[in-house]
């Protein structure tokens, strides 16, 4: 190769290297003021004043439109098409090739809302949300109802936005997933449901029954926020990056070095909050954990809301109620809160909080029962988007859904209908990926215990870092690198396969239930 030859590829290369670098900058900056959105998001549920609503939906939604702008900016996509034609183009590497991807693909979602929709929506959804508060307090459905209806309408108008061609809702659960659409749903969720039903008879019909009072101790908030805290430190979530409030609805925000959890805690419910430190510790550890090296590239953000909530679930449930985990902690649970468990036995505390019990509230559900709760709001979500039922039904389907799926009579709206946040803030689409998560959680366990045969004998010394270090290595630390099919295949070897979960929860239950 000639002097010129190559002085003139080297130029190509710098000149490529200059818009990569710019294109980053750009992103990052956008990154920054989505954090700065968080930030205002937690404050408006956990601090700020009942009477700042109004002037809080002006502030987010300035912010919203603002970062809009950021997102359309022309010169992204004109960066985009230069570096993607360029020679060296095929040259980068596999990250820089990624990170094209990523950003071509917000890009082409940004760019087909506009920007005054993105202002209404998010100042909708703050609004509906504080009514959605009060609603639930005042067991008024009706006073909700025109709030919701203008989010679903505006939801519906973003789908069409993002892709008319396609059916809404699989817009909106691409939207929150990746390659998600309602055939893929229900190819998980018709044998899972089958599966749900059935292994709940069994479990009612077996003799040996938990004894549902432990529970139901009285635990003083002060003795329940020491649990917390241990909790966490046991899970490796770091305070020193991290804090714990409390909230309506317990949930988790921020990233890298700030990222926030909250709980709320039940004096007759103690294992609400110990299990909700746990679901939220185990989203707060994702989003620390994300590669240092990748901070503030689209690389360096969570793959998807499933796989978000399969680090929930799987440090939820597969870590915090098995027997292996409180083998080692139940002494611990009794030091802490002095004379209250002292009496209680290993066996009928591990069944307690274990227990099989068809109940209301969707964050209160065990195990097993929880995947019909999102069933129903999947089922109720297509529908709507179907045109085959209305938002004033909802009320009513919801009642009939939670009789016909786990034999519940709802007594109010509060406690059916209006239990969740999610669709105050327009997360249509948002709630299947709990289960999803659950779904590729027992697909990572299954290779974790083929990786580490003694994973349980390390959890009864209370090495739950064994657990926590493999999921942060082979899941949190990969971060986007890879769309959540690729993914799953990347960490486990195949596809995403259901039967992990139909076979992961009746060899525990039938184990902790003697059939």
């Amino acid at each position: 190769m000639s002097i010129l030859v190559r002085t003139i590829h080297r130029l190509f290369v710098i000149e490529m290297k200059e818009k990569y670098d710019k294109l980053l900058s750009k992103t990052k900056e956008i990154q920054v003021v989505g954090e700065i959105q968080q930030l205002m998001g937690w404050d408006t549920e956990v601090m700020m004043p009942k009477g700042a609503v109004m002037q809080r939906s002006e502030q987010q939604a300035y912010l919203a439109m603002h970062n809009h702008h950021k997102q359309i900016d022309p010169e992204i996509g004109i960066l985009l098409k230069e570096i993607k034609e360029d020679k060296e183009f095929e040259n980068l590497s596999f990250i820089e090739k990624r990170n094209i991807y990523l950003i071509q693909r917000d890009y082409d979602k940004a760019t087909k809302v506009p920007p005054e929709f993105v202002a209404e929506f998010t100042k909708a959804s703050v609004i509906a949300t504080e009514v959605w508060k009060e609603a639930r307090k005042e067991n008024d459905f009706a006073k909700f109802l025109p709030h919701l209806e203008k989010v679903f309408e505006l939801s519906k108008k973003l789908a069409n936005y993002l892709n008319p061609d396609l059916h809404p809702y699989d817009v909106l659960l691409d939207f929150f997933e990746p390659s998600m659409s309602i055939e893929k749903y229900n190819e998980i969720f018709n044998p899972l449901k089958e599966a749900t039903i059935e292994l709940i008879r069994k479990c009612n019909e077996s003799p040996n029954k938990p004894d549902k009072t432990i529970i139901k101790r009285k635990v003083p908030l002060n003795i329940q926020e020491k649990i917390s805290l241990d909790i966490m430190k046991l899970l490796d979530y770091d305070l020193e990056r991290g804090r714990l409030d409390t909230a309506a609805h317990p949930f988790t925000t921020g990233s890298y070095d700030d990222v926030r959890i909250t709980t709320r805690y039940l004096e007759d419910n103690f294992t609400s909050s110990l299990f909700a430190v746990a679901h939220e510790g185990g989203h707060g550890c994702y989003d620390q954990n994300i590669a240092k090296e990748q901070r503030y590239l689209p690389v360096g953000n969570y793959c998807s809301m499933g796989v978000h909530e399969s680090q929930s679930r799987f440090y939820e449930n597969i870590i915090g109620r098995s027997k292996s985990f409180w083998w080692y902690y139940l002494p611990r649970l009794k030091e802490i809160s002095e004379e209250i468990f002292k009496d209680v036995e290993y066996k009928e505390f591990l069944l307690a909080i274990n227990r099989v019990e068809p109940s209301l509230i969707r964050v209160e559900a065990d195990e097993v029962t929880y995947n019909l709760h999102i069933i129903l709001r999947f089922e109720l979500e297509r529908d709507l988007f179907e045109d085959k039922i209305k938002i004033a039904d909802l009320p009513e389907l919801w009642k009939d859904k939670m009789k016909e799926m786990l034999g519940v009579d709802v007594p109010n709206d509060s406690d059916g209908v209006l239990q969740d946040i999610h669709w105050s803030g327009g997360s249509f689409g948002y709630f299947p990926t709990y289960t999803l998560g659950n779904v590729y959680g027992a697909q990572f366990f299954a290779k974790l215990k083929q990786d580490i045969p003694d994973w349980n004998e390390q959890l009864e010394k209370g090495n739950v870092n064994v657990l926590t270090d493999w999921l942060k290595k082979n899941v949190q630390e990969k971060g986007n690198l890879y769309d959540p099919p690729e993914l799953v295949k990347e960490v486990t070897g195949e596809f995403l396969n259901p039967n992990y979960l139909i076979e992961h929860l009746n060899e525990k239950y039938s184990q902790l239930y003697e059939f």
